[in-house]
């Protein structure tokens, strides 16, 4: 059986772990929402270019 101070040291350990889990993740989910609003702004910038192509092929008469 462990003693306490290697039992309190192995808990020790595995909040240690946990955190350095939980601060990646975090930063991951940082970068997701950076991609996600740099997708976003791409999305509306593709539109107001199809809207504008779409306005210019309009123009032309056969």
């Amino acid at each position: 059986m462990n003693s306490p101070p290697r039992a309190t040291e192995e808990q020790t350990a595995v909040i240690d772990t946990l955190n350095q889990d939980i601060t990646e993740i975090n930063t991951l989910n940082q970068e997701g929402v950076q991609n996600l609003q740099e997708t976003l702004r791409a999305c509306g910038d593709l539109e107001q270019q199809a809207s504008r192509l779409k306005q210019l092929v309009g123009s032309f008469r056969i």
